[in-house]
């Protein structure tokens, strides 16, 4: 039997056909660009195809790895999520999802697919490094005013990094919009690098940049750049070529790089020179150079390294440069290490994707001790960012210099200062029943690390500060004759600016009263103690004695007040509710007051300074008593604790 399809469904799935076809052929020739590391290009015949193709999942895939390459990594987040809703993702690829979630700021997402893969990998010590460093964000983000970092114009740029300082401004390598489709760059579709040089005018604002050198700035990719102290010698990154026409390029189909070498005389700078170790096997780039320029640390791909990229050293012994050492695994990861940079005091800058990480690359810095590199130091935020920092340059003086990122979207160069650190505590005196401010308070503030001191005394506004140094442990005492002394301890982070630490000290006068006196109506009549001091709330289950866990909080509040204040002995006083006979009323009060003096004790108060005492049912402090009818909320407001001051004390 034939069937017949109507005409429109029949054009319907021409068109469907010629569609699919179509975005076929899009996808093919998005996967010859992404093998050519044209990723730009890949990108958009990716997402054209992906209109004709939604729920293409390798197509998905695709995407979220251009996006990677290009370091997209909102977009690379949204493909990879979209596929790993649908389907497993490979332990490849739940790694790289897991990275563009941290450049994203998400660290909490970013762990359990972490811990996915290295279920996979057990052991793969990027993926163990990433992990925890997802643990250790809040440190790193601890202290946001420890730098000031001001972005560089980009007005006549596209993108830009790696400044390096040159003479009265800074040399860095940047690509610009192109005028030709034939000088544009394939992975991203700008041009190809060169060399800028940039200077300040008379106001210090920056120039617009400018040819560094048309005989170093080639064909392709050239720069960052190094230079000695005198600044008449560099070395500096740029393509490798296969021949004068074509770039040499690796089994990935990536771009190979050398270093070369310059020098100028008469004010000009001399043909590049290759180095020694430059290799097609391997890349070299990202030069430093000590002063004299004698000794030079870059990063290489060097077979045997420890990752993807490592940091070498080589040295020139006035004749020849050594062969490349590698720094070894203190300094190198399996991830990439890149942009090292070497100051006047031997401190390493260099940026990693290992260590503990923000996500991307972070700047560390190590210090050669010996002959033995120390542990990396991340330096935090906001020098790194959840994105790429790298390229730190550290100017004379140790407290400014450049750094580039691509935090806000696309690599720039910021200017960075160190803030000087300047911590300040305020605090106020004031009475715990008036609230009114108390004169004449002394303030003692001790340094608890270093055990100096400083004292001053509040005047009528009951207002103290005192400046602190950064890292250190506090305490603060507040004493005045006739009050209680209070006490607060605190510390001061590693670095901060105009950082207020606002105390209050509550202080109550201190009033002496005869053993046996309470609060509340006593029902015989008898007298009621001058002061009895709420220590906040100390309540008991009904028909029991135990110290309550909502009542610990506020115990430890009486223990700090008993250990600034040792010449005071006081009387704890409990009371129940008028529920039972007064006998076994008057025995729980007291188990309950007892209670609390071995819990004070346990904490390291003297036993002679406390005294317990119950007070049974005969001290209300509302009209639940025999006969009434009253709720568990009102009765529970009976079950309490107090303390006076006794004033017959010789301690």
């Amino acid at each position: 039997m034939k069937v017949y399809l109507p005409l429109n469904h029949f054009a319907i799935l021409s068109a469907a056909a010629i569609l699919a076809a179509c975005s076929n052929g899009q996808i093919k020739s998005g996967d010859r660009d992404f093998e050519n590391l044209s990723y730009n290009k890949a990108a958009q015949k990716y997402e054209k195809a992906l209109k004709k193709q939604e729920d293409n999942i390798d197509l998905k895939l695709k995407l979220a790895d251009t996006y990677g390459q290009l370091n997209q990594s909102d977009k690379a987040e949204m493909f990879y999520r979209e596929v790993a809703d649908s389907v497993e993702l490979s332990g490849e690829d739940k790694l790289k999802y897991a990275q563009a979630l941290m450049k994203n700021n998400k660290y909490e997402e970013a762990k359990p697919m972490l811990q996915a893969y290295l279920n996979e990998y057990p052991g793969d010590q990027l993926a163990t490094d990433l992990l925890a460093s997802t643990n250790k964000v809040e440190q790193l983000k601890e202290d946001t005013a420890a730098y000031s970092l001001d972005a560089l114009p980009l007005d006549f740029m596209v993108s830009m990094f790696g400044a390096i300082p040159y003479a009265d401004g800074i040399v860095f390598a940047g690509e610009t919009e192109i005028i030709s489709a034939a000088s544009a760059n394939p992975w991203t579709g700008y041009s190809f690098l060169d060399m800028y040089l940039m200077k300040k005018d008379k106001e210090g604002n920056w120039d617009v940049p400018e040819n560094f050198s048309t005989e170093l700035n080639g064909k392709f990719h050239d720069g960052p750049a190094a230079f000695n102290g005198a600044q008449d010698m560099m070395v500096y990154t740029r393509s490798a070529m296969k021949n004068e026409r074509k770039q040499l390029v690796n089994e990935k189909n990536e771009n190979q790089f050398y270093l070369y070498s310059s020098g100028k005389t008469d004010g000009k700078w001399s043909a590049p020179q290759p180095m020694p170790f430059n290799n097609e096997t391997y890349s070299v780039g990202h030069p430093t150079l000590t002063k004299d320029g004698k000794t030079m640390y870059f990063a290489s791909d060097l077979p045997g390294g420890y990752g993807n990229s490592d940091i070498y050293k080589s040295t020139f012994d006035g004749t020849s440069w050594s062969e490349p050492i590698n720094l070894g695994k203190t300094i190198n990861t399996p991830g990439h290490e890149a942009f090292p940079n070497i100051t006047e005091s031997g401190k390493l800058y260099f940026a990693s994707e290992g260590h503990l990480t923000l996500g991307g690359l972070d700047v560390f810095v190590s210090e050669n001790r010996g002959g033995i590199w120390s542990a990396p130091v991340n330096l935090a935020y906001p020098l790194n960012s959840s994105q790429d920092d790298f390229a730190l340059v550290m100017l004379p003086g140790d407290s400014t210099g450049y750094v580039s990122s691509n935090r806000s979207g696309v690599d720039m160069i910021y200017e960075w200062r160190e803030v000087t650190a300047s911590f300040v505590v305020r605090g106020l005196a004031s009475s715990k029943s008036t609230g009114a401010p108390i004169d004449g308070v002394s303030i003692k503030l001790i340094n608890l690390t270093d055990g100096d001191s400083a004292v001053v005394a509040t005047k009528a506004d009951g207002k103290f500060n005192f400046n602190l140094e950064p890292s250190k442990t506090y305490k603060v005492i507040g004493s005045k004759p006739g009050y209680f002394s209070v006490s607060q301890d605190f510390a001061t982070g590693l670095t901060s600016v105009e950082k207020e630490l606002q105390l209050k000290f509550d202080i109550d006068e201190i009033v002496a009263s005869e053993s046996g006196t309470g609060s509340g109506t006593p029902k015989d009549g008898s007298a009621t103690a001058p002061k009895t001091y709420n220590i906040g709330d100390i309540f008991y289950d009904y028909n029991s004695a135990t110290v309550r866990p909502d009542a610990v909080g506020n115990l430890d509040k009486l223990v700090s007040m008993l250990k600034d204040n040792p010449a005071i002995a006081i009387e704890i006083q409990s009371h129940s509710d008028s529920r039972g006979s007064d006998g076994y009323n008057m025995s729980l009060s007291n188990k309950r007051a007892q209670s609390v003096v071995n819990y004070l004790t346990a904490k390291g108060i003297a036993s002679k300074r406390l005294k317990a005492k119950g007070f049974g049912e005969s001290q209300p402090v509302n009209k639940c008593v025999d006969g009434v009818e009253c709720a568990e909320s009102e009765h529970q407001k009976n079950r309490r604790t107090e303390f006076i001051v006794l004033n017959d004390t010789k301690l």
